[in-house]
């Protein structure tokens, strides 16, 4: 009886070592990358904050979605010279419905074939997936993380166009800009956890700073949403 139970706990060790073993780099980037297919539903935190020599903008998203069926509910909170506006949207199929600030609901269509939400999340694992070459991996701590610091114009570019970052393009000199971006993953299912990105821009005509987090939660967990009784009434 000895014997076995010597056995038995020695497999069980074996499996422990086993089942806390991380997955290699190539094992991570080809799951993160396949993960988009998968997801359907997600709660999400967007936070961008611009900074120029003439003002501080801070603009903040929390959206709750489905992609099939299409639905959403956001809240939209801009800040800049001490005045903030917030929005809030539902949106169930094509059928919208908008508040501003104290304002009353308004109805309205999407037009067709308008995104649900932009970025998507395959929207960032695009975007992860142009700048995967460049990144350090690591498997410490609680998350695998992908991370650059310095400067490509691939990974600028990669950034642009899904996140309306507007610079000028071409026109900025790569010596101006710096940049640096973390990508954490959870280590059960693979789904991008969090996204940091920062963009700096300095020539003669001052600086630019842009930072990015984006928080992502409650994936293919989220409530059914439903246009409140208030916006359809107040809408009609």
């Amino acid at each position: 009886m000895k014997k076995i139970g010597s056995l038995l706990a020695i497999s069980l060790l074996f499996f422990l070592i086993a089942c806390s073993q991380d997955a290699s780099e190539e094992e991570v980037v080809e799951n993160v990358l396949s993960s988009h297919r998968d997801v359907n539903q997600y709660a999400a935190d967007f936070n961008i904050d611009t900074s120029d020599l003439t003002r501080t903008t801070s603009y903040n998203i929390e959206v709750n979605l489905t992609e099939e069926p299409a639905a959403l509910h956001q809240i939209s909170t801009m800040e800049a010279d001490g005045e903030e506006t917030t929005v809030e949207t539902y949106r169930v199929d094509n059928e919208m419905y908008t508040q501003e600030a104290d304002s009353s609901w308004v109805k309205s269509e999407a037009e067709e074939g308008e995104p649900l939400f932009t970025p998507s999340y395959r929207d960032v694992v695009s975007v992860m997936e142009n700048v995967i070459d460049y990144a350090e991996f690591d498997s410490e701590g609680g998350t695998y993380t992908f991370s650059y610091d310095g400067f490509e114009r691939d990974i600028y570019e990669a950034f642009e166009e899904p996140f309306n970052i507007l610079l000028g393009g071409s026109d900025i000199a790569d010596e101006d800009i710096s940049l640096n971006f973390v990508f954490e993953v959870d280590k059960s299912d693979y789904y991008i956890e969090n996204l940091e990105y920062n963009l700096s821009v300095e020539n003669e005509t001052g600086n630019v700073e842009i930072n990015i987090q984006v928080n992502y939660d409650d994936i293919n967990n989220i409530d059914d949403i439903e246009i409140p009784d208030e916006a359809i009434e107040e809408a009609s």
